[in-house]
């Protein structure tokens, strides 16, 4: 996207043209802490896909799965794969940029002590979800930072496993970090 045509998609610039949404791509990585099981989670490199219309925004996040691994008490050590997303995010960069995203959150290559735990193809959190943001230096072309603080849900469709998962990870106070460069 040219800075002429985020300028004019930004400023609200009165034409035809300028009313027809810019898209842009920007590279996406960050972090994010689950807090009931404390952990932290490197995500990315992934992308952010987006249409720019006047003042607001629309597109879709795509981050690749990750590892994690933890110490549970009375069970031992257990580690998967979690996916987040495709996550479809939306919002206003009209007196600043904020907005929100759904993701789903699926688990799968479970391992208990090292041990596969079949949680099946569909194990995920019952509802997707939705990291709400802010930011105070996101700028189109440039990019910038976002941050959210979030809730996770109750997982459902894991088999055997789904109690252990409810008791472990859902919860509110976890945090998200997306830092978003031009791509």
């Amino acid at each position: 996207m040219t800075a002429l045509a985020a300028a004019t998609v930004l400023g609200g610039a009165g034409t035809a043209a300028a009313a027809a949404p810019v898209h842009a791509e920007y590279t996406v990585t960050g972090s994010t802490h689950i807090a009931k099981p404390d952990a932290d989670l490197e995500l990315g490199p992934g992308q952010f896909a987006v249409d720019l219309g006047p003042g607001t925004y629309s597109g879709t996040i795509t981050l690749p799965p990750v590892e994690v691994t933890r110490s549970v008490p009375g069970v031992g050590r257990v580690g998967g794969t979690v996916t987040f997303g495709p996550g479809h995010a939306e919002g206003s960069v009209s007196g600043g940029f904020s907005g929100s995203a759904t993701w789903p959150v699926r688990l799968s290559d479970v391992r208990v002590n090292g041990v596969p735990f079949d949680v099946g193809p569909e194990c995920g959190t019952a509802e997707p979800v939705t990291t709400g943001w802010t930011s105070g230096e996101f700028a189109a072309g440039r990019g910038g930072r976002l941050e959210s603080t979030y809730a996770i849900g109750a997982f459902e469709n894991c088999g055997a496993a789904t109690p252990l998962i409810n008791g472990f990870v859902p919860g509110d106070g976890n945090t998200l970090t997306l830092d978003l460069t031009p791509a």
